[in-house]
């Protein structure tokens, strides 16, 4: 017997050499560490035959060879073997990662949170080893929803999609929108190809009225419906279509643990044309039920799935658990189905919609399913985390190297600015919402090329709406203004803008930004005009763009009579600051704002959140001033309408040490289930407030210009509003004091201005892009 000896660095490398020399039914004689690796001994079985005869014809006992161990015995061992460290793998990645939990307390505060959103424990675990350290809390959540908009698979294009001649086949358990999906699908390649170029086929004759309903869509739409059971009533259908003409295939719904689903993949396999399938997701489902149906349905044995539709999105609390099905499986989203109507509520996937809305607070989704902090408490104890040795190691070094440039930059004077202050206000970047979304747009304008993301918009709303939401009893504020602005060609105009904010006066996002200049108008809804509208009729544009999809308090200067009675008898909540020579009725006598101010016995409003939120107001120190507030009931009469009841609020701000009067304001308001005099004194002053926003918007307007002169109009007035809304909150924040004297360094100043605030907030982005991770 020919015995052959091999010798690889692993026992995988040796069994490679002797399956190349020998063949898949090599024996195996013996196998040993040698000094380098691993030593095998073996035979074929051609050798291994002859032996067995001459051990049957009486051979020696000195010359007979040890039997060689059997393939299965030595398949047995190996597979033992890959157990035993598949045992040992899945032990050490737990203990990295409870390691990681412990180094980087941040990361189990986003296991936490993701958690709670739907997505998986697996999916977490891969993608928070690589957060990471020295990211806040803030910055922590930005960088998990740009690694989820980047590894999201989508769709990327429908035109290939719909080919001539492509076959789609849409598969999942019962109950997931199949058909109705079918119809949307069906109605989209109508409107492109024309209903000669679709053919619809469905296979389920089990449920009843299935095809009878596919049917009736079929007939709608002019497209011929087929009804099959079998592989092949399947061939001859699909034989007798053109081959330019699309195929879309509605099937039996099965359950994942169906042993059906490979009858049905092998009827698929077997039409006669290649067939592209979609695996049908409803985001309503667990996750791990999804989980489950995309496992069952990939290794089914028919043609790998093309990707997956996500339906009744409209009906799930969380998308989380669908968007990680997607990714762990690599399905690509074809389209996301919201609705029952027919075509309507289907769209292509878009990665940045689908990860903001799988990221936003659902104020009705129970908890019931998602740890708390205290949960996290009871299972772990978050240590210290161990110093790296390595990465401070890098840390410090690249300290070493900024530390002169920044601190001779920023210690002109005696400043004495530390690089643990220039972290703090870098950080505080990371920590405040208005001003993180800033950064982030800051740098998009500034290196990215061509237009920003179309769905930024959609998402600067969302994050205001989950900033609110995560505060029991919060409210929204939709404070709409206006502002001068200029063209780089001395061209003047107005920027109209939608700035919200919390119902402490903290500044959020923008939503909203009008354009008008003497050459057209537009609006980054899409709309544009030759002419301007009104004032009034651009309010109103304003108010209905946020009323259509957020509930929110409508903060505004002026308006008319009709704008007032208008929003009243939608239901709105709005407080509108006019002046004191504004008419209204009291007692059925008619006076004015002013006249009925001086009436009034005023009050003084309470240390309130909002004045102890604020630095300055109407640029003294809040600590400085007393406000006092009165409200009363008024009627607005008009020709052959009822009289309208509104309820005035007047606020004077007074110097604390010597009681001079620095500012009288006005406000009439309505609100659907009324207000406090207090809480419209509050809003009344976060409306004065805000103004300050949009002057910087106006200064960071014509920076921007300079910087990148090539942008698009709309992109430079979101970016320019929305530092404006940081610029403000820089300057109105009492926490904000470090970060204030740090961007007042970064511009050569000792001492802070409201006028400072446009250039130094984005000296102080470039401080965070620099010494930030």
């Amino acid at each position: 017997m020919n015995i052959s000896r091999f010798v690889g660095s692993t026992t995988r490398e040796a069994m490679r050499q002797v399956r190349l020399a020998l063949g898949p039914d090599a024996l195996i004689v013996s196998n040993k560490r040698v000094n380098g690796g691993v030593e095998i001994l073996a035979t074929d079985a051609t050798s291994a035959a002859a032996a067995a005869a001459q051990q049957g014809g009486h051979a020696p006992a000195a010359v007979q060879q040890p039997a060689p161990r059997p393939v299965e015995t030595r398949v047995e061992v190996m597979s033992a073997i890959g157990e035993m460290r598949g045992v040992l793998e899945t032990r050490m990645d737990e203990l990295m990662w409870g390691n990681q939990l412990r180094r980087v307390p941040q990361a189990a505060v986003l296991f936490q949170t993701m958690l709670g959103f739907g997505f998986s424990t697996a999916l977490l675990r891969a993608m928070l080893k690589r957060l990471p350290e020295a990211l806040s809390g803030k910055a922590a959540i930005q960088w998990v929803r740009n690694e989820l908009i980047t590894h999201l698979p989508v769709l990327e294009s429908e035109d290939a999609l719909w080919t001539q001649g492509r076959a789609l086949a849409l598969v999942g358990p019962t109950g997931v929108g199949k058909t109705t999906t079918v119809a949307k699908l069906a109605a989209r390649c109508v409107r492109r190809n024309g209903p000669d170029g679709l053919v619809l086929i469905t296979t389920d004759t089990y449920r009843i009225g299935a095809h009878e309903q596919l049917t009736i869509y079929g007939q709608m739409m002019r497209v011929p419906v087929h009804v099959v059971q079998d592989t092949q009533e399947l061939q001859q259908v699909v034989q007798g279509i053109r081959p330019d003409q699309t195929l879309i295939i509605d099937n039996v719904g099965i359950s994942q643990r169906d042993r059906y689903i490979a009858e049905q993949a092998a009827m698929l396999a077997g039409a006669g044309r290649p067939v592209s399938r979609l695996l049908v997701l409803n985001a309503s489902s667990h996750g791990d039920t999804l989980d489950e149906v995309a496992r069952s349905y990939v290794n089914d044995g028919g043609s790998p799935l093309a990707g997956c539709i996500i339906t009744k999105v409209d009906e799930a609390s969380r998308l989380g658990a669908s968007l990680d099905t997607a990714l762990r499986y690599q399905l690509p989203i074809h389209f996301v189905s919201t609705g029952q109507k027919v075509p309507e509520d289907l769209s292509t996937a878009n990665p940045i919609e689908l990860v903001d809305q799988a990221l936003s607070h659902s104020g009705t989704a129970s908890a019931l399913y998602a740890p708390t902090e205290a949960d996290f408490a009871a299972l772990m104890s978050l240590s210290k985390p161990a110093e790296d040795k390595s990465g401070s190691a890098i840390a410090e070094r690249r300290r070493k190297q900024l530390l002169p440039g920044l601190l001779s930059m920023v210690n002109n004077g005696d400043g004495g600015l530390s690089m643990d202050d220039l972290h703090a206000a870098a950080a505080y970047v990371d920590e405040d919402t208005a001003t993180s979304e800033a950064y982030d747009l800051w740098r998009a304008h500034a290196t990215v090329d061509g237009s920003l993301p179309a769905g930024t918009l959609r998402h600067l709303q969302r994050v205001a709406g989950n900033d609110v939401a995560s505060v029991a009893g919060a409210a929204l504020l939709a404070v709409h203004d206006q502002v001068g602005i200029a063209l780089p060609t001395g061209q003047r105009g107005r920027l109209r803008a939608t700035l919200l904010a919390t119902h402490e006066g903290r500044a959020l996002t923008t939503t909203l930004q009008q354009l008008g200049f003497p050459d057209g108008w537009s609006s980054s809804t899409g709309a544009a005009a030759q002419v301007a509208p009104t004032a009034v009729e651009a309010l109103q544009q304003q108010i209905s763009a946020l009323a259509a999809q957020t509930a929110a308090v409508h903060l505004f200067d002026g308006g008319s009579q009709g704008l007032w009675r208008q929003l009243s008898a939608s239901g709105t909540n709005w407080l509108a600051q006019v002046g004191a020579t504004t008419r209204v009725m009291v007692d059925d006598c008619a006076t004015t704002m002013g006249a009925l101010a001086k009436t009034q016995d005023h009050q003084p409003l309470p240390a309130t959140a909002v004045l102890a939120g604020l630095d300055k107001v109407a640029g003294i120190p809040a600590d400085d001033l007393v406000v006092w507030f009165a409200s009363a009931t008024v009627y607005l009469h008009a020709r052959q309408q009822p009289a309208l009841a509104l309820q005035s609020v007047s606020l004077r701000l007074v110097h604390r040490q010597d009681g001079t009067l620095v500012k009288t304001l006005h406000g009439l308001s309505h609100f659907k289930e009324g207000a406090s005099p207090q809480w419209l004194a509050t809003c009344l002053l976060i409306r004065v407030q805000a103004k300050v926003a949009l002057r910087h918007a106006a200064q960071l307007w014509r920076l921007l210009a300079q910087n990148r002169p090539g942008r698009s109009a709309q992109d430079q007035a979101l970016v320019a509003v929305q530092c404006g809304l940081a610029a403000w909150q820089l300057t109105q924040d009492a926490n904000a004091q470090l970060a204030r004297k740090v961007a007042a360094s970064l511009v050569g100043k000792q001492a802070w201005t409201s006028s400072l605030s446009p250039p130094a907030l984005l000296k102080l982005f470039a401080l965070k892009e620099m010494t930030g991770p």
